[in-house]
């Protein structure tokens, strides 16, 4: 009995690997699967070969080891496989167990025939016959054997989907199944070996007890093992179809590698041809792939390792926080909708511009491991063209705002001048009374100073307003920046220096001449108070006349789009003073719009200035940083 509780053993040992070994074939791979498999059936043909045997002395318990004990654990494993993998695992498993038959018949045969030759010798002198004897016997059962496993992997499959498709309970489909499979894999054994029925039934009698214990015995530990397996229980696969689909599998092969390549190639005119950066990555964000597009922009090649929070950045030009990202792709719903991630940046490795990003983030599956697939779309040119929309539209709404004022700042004037006329008349009919005493007369003169001033305002009020008289000649540039850099020196002050550069060419304008410096010497003055107001002590005022050309900032800003740069003359006047905020360069060329302090200006320069070169056919552009100062760029029709 001991001999009998040991062959049990065994068998359970035997089994319980090979379903370890299957159960971790995710984990480890299915070589190790495979691998015990192969080494179960080969061990098993030698032990049977030498007809090792347990004979309690009782009929019906004797137990042959190799075929009980070893391979009938294999039959088993082929009935898990052809369970839980399917069809087509089953089919590689058959025409591996071929290829194995084959390969062991053939080493059997040069071991056989090398016993004989007198340069092979062992340690014992009846070791070499023995294993000669061994080897022989496995030799001609080999044939046998082949033929009758070959049987039994079609047969054990198809008599399983027979019992399984009449819901039969497993136990008793996989208890069937590895009986009526033994039953034929012996019998054709042995009328293929040795063709004598008497010796068949004779075995028959002698281990019928021990067989069907043993495929009891498999039948609950393969029971229990496919219990806890995923089972397709549609009942949609047919008795037949394991033969059918094995002397097709040509066919199908081909078809699935004509699938295959097409597939690929869709993928490469997809992926690999389109304008889109897609990366791959895993959970650490580290890149696994990239197309073509994506490399191309980093400036990078597919060898080089790297993350995608390295080069992609957040709308608040931080690292991209992969971590929070993961965790939000992997919650339930959200991989197969996407998670869209807008207003992101790309940073080149080798130091290029800035490519602003839309990217969708999904969830997807790279050999049985989660990955994020990352598909971004270049926006850079699209958000530069809305920025500059934006800016004209900015500007349109500015010119249409100043004109509404301007409009008004004319009534206002010309119906002001009116009253100062007549303020005017009086104040002379007064100063031509003689009784008029002292402290009358100063009050006289200090409203008519007071009318001189208001009258000097109202006069820009109506320059502002685009109905101020200009007296139109040509002029050239140069003669009028030189005319203002004299004006101004004397009230520049010490730690101002002032410096003109005037381009060689010709720039000749039709312009008042005496308005154009009161629009130079009003932007040197404000220049000057800027420095001033920011207290360095090296204030620097740089005056360039040249002949405008596409990149001259504020070009893109003309009235007319098919106007050529040659056609008009840019005055810039730059300085390094306070500078400007972007709100506050909204409203310097509003109408009576300061940042002086009371009765230190009147808030009409600018917008003078803003009328003046309106009224002239040019325009003004102003480009500032808080703390490094301003540019005014004055463009003006050229003759």
């Amino acid at each position: 009995m001991a001999a009998l509780l040991l062959a049990l053993l065994e068998l359970t040992f035997v089994m319980v690997s090979v379903m370890l070994f299957h159960s971790l074939r995710k984990s480890i791979g299915a070589h190790a699967f495979y691998l015990s498999l192969g080494m179960f059936f080969v061990l098993g043909q030698i032990v049977a070969a030498s007809g090792l045997m347990i004979d309690p002395g009782v009929e019906g318990l004797q137990v042959n080891l190799g075929h009980t004990a070893l391979l009938a654990p294999y039959l088993a494993a082929l009935l898990i496989v052809y369970v839980v993998d399917g069809t087509l695992e089953a089919q590689r498993l058959i025409l591996g167990f071929v290829a194995l038959l084959v390969g062991y018949y053939y080493l059997a045969s040069v071991i056989t025939s090398q016993c004989d030759w007198s340069t092979y010798v062992t340690q014992g002198a009846d070791n070499s016959p023995y294993l000669q004897a061994v080897f022989q016997q496995s030799k001609r059962t080999m044939l046998a054997s082949s033929l009758a496993t070959g049987v039994d992997l079609f047969v054990l499959p198809i008599v399983f989907q027979f019992f399984y498709n009449r819901k039969t309970r497993l136990f008793f489909a996989v208890l069937g199944t590895l009986v009526l499979t033994q039953v034929i894999d012996s019998f054709i054994y042995q009328v293929i070996a040795f063709p004598v029925l008497d010796e068949w039934w004779d075995q028959l009698r002698a281990t019928y007890l021990a067989r069907a214990g043993s495929l009891i015995w498999l039948s609950a530990l393969t029971t229990v093992y496919l219990a806890m397996c995923p089972i397709d229980t549609s009942g949609s696969r047919r008795p037949l179809d394991i033969v059918l689909d094995f002397f097709s599998a040509y066919s199908q092969t081909r078809e699935l590698r004509q699938s295959v390549r097409e597939w690929e190639g869709r993928y490469r005119i997809v992926v690999q041809s389109i304008s889109d950066l897609i990366f791959i990555a895993d959970r650490d964000g580290r890149v696994l792939n990239a197309n073509p597009a994506a490399l191309k922009a980093l400036g990078l090649r597919m060898a080089d390792s790297f993350r995608l929070q390295e080069v992609i950045r957040s709308a608040a030009d931080q690292p991209w926080d992969w971590e929070a990202l993961w965790h939000d792709l992997t919650q339930p719903g959200s991989g197969s909708a996407g998670i869209p991630h807008h207003d992101c940046r790309a940073v080149p490795v080798n130091g290029g511009e800035i490519i602003e990003l839309d990217a969708s983030i999904t969830q997807g599956e790279l050999n049985e491991a989660p990955v994020a697939v990352v598909s971004a779309r270049d926006v850079t040119a699209r958000r530069r063209l809305e920025r500059e929309r934006r800016q004209l539209e900015e500007q349109l709404m500015h010119v249409q705002r100043m004109d509404a004022v301007g409009q008004l700042a004319g009534g206002v004037a010309h119906d002001f001048n009116n009253l100062l006329h007549t303020i005017r008349g009086s104040l002379d009919s007064l100063n031509k009374q003689y009784d008029l005493s002292a402290p009358s007369r100063a009050m006289v003169s200090n409203i008519d100073e007071a009318t001189s001033r208001t009258s000097e305002l109202t006069r820009q009020l109506l320059g502002f307003a685009r109905r101020g008289k200009y007296q139109l000649e040509r002029h050239e540039v140069a003669d009028i920046v030189a005319g203002v850099a004299a004006l101004f020196e004397p009230v520049a002050g010490r730690n101002i220096q002032l410096r003109t550069m005037v381009a060689p060419d010709p720039m000749i304008v039709e312009a008042d001449a005496t308005q154009m410096q009161q629009v130079f010497l009003n932007l040197l003055l404000n220049a000057r108070d800027a420095i001033q107001a920011k207290g360095d002590s090296g204030g620097r005022i740089v005056v360039r006349a040249e002949v405008a050309s596409e990149h001259t900032p504020g070009w893109a800003f003309r009235a007319r789009a098919e106007a050529s740069p040659t056609e008009y003359v840019c005055v810039r006047v730059r300085d390094n003073g306070s500078g400007m905020s972007p709100e506050l360069m909204t409203k310097i060329f509003a109408p009576f719009f300061t940042t002086k302090g009371v009765g230190k200006g009147t808030g009409m320069g600018l917008a003078m200035a803003y009328g003046c070169i309106g009224n002239h056919h040019g325009w003004i552009h102003v480009e500032s940083e808080l703390g490094k100062g301003s540019e005014f760029f004055v463009f003006l029709p050229r003759l």
